[in-house]
């Protein structure tokens, strides 16, 4: 009798323990994308009404692929890309689409992937139309 009423609390355990383990699973499911990682700000800068402009897509563009390595507290390679200064002085020189197109004698940037095609596009209008801000 000890050893039927021993299975049965087993399996009333089991029980809670699974519903309890679905619950907390599907916890998330319809949580959207953007709450659970917000973009705090971004834009774009594929959208076709986002002029080659530094404060409609040139710094997101920056913000989003570059300034994780180089910003003020942590400049990787020395070059710092947090103000629009910074930018323009990395277009001017040339060294910014350089490691955008992978170069020859530049370390490619950003480093795990190629940027979009359109972002590319972007930040060479942004240089020939003459940085505008």
């Amino acid at each position: 009798m000890g050893s039927a009423r021993s299975k049965r609390k087993l399996k009333a355990k089991s029980v809670l323990i699974i519903v309890t383990c679905l619950a907390l699973l599907s916890g998330c499911y319809y949580d959207s994308l953007e709450a659970l990682h917000p973009l705090n700000g971004y834009v774009n800068p594929c959208d076709s009404t986002q002029h080659a402009v530094y404060s409609e897509a040139i710094q997101s563009i920056i913000s989003y692929n570059c300034l994780s390595c180089h910003n003020a507290s942590y400049s990787a390679g020395n070059v710092s890309l947090d103000s629009y200064d910074q930018v323009k002085k990395y277009g001017q020189n040339g060294q910014l689409m350089n490691a955008v197109l992978r170069k020859p004698g530049t370390v490619a940037m950003p480093p795990t992937a190629e940027l979009a095609t359109c972002q590319t596009e972007k930040l060479q209008l942004w240089i020939n139309n003459n940085y505008p801000l």
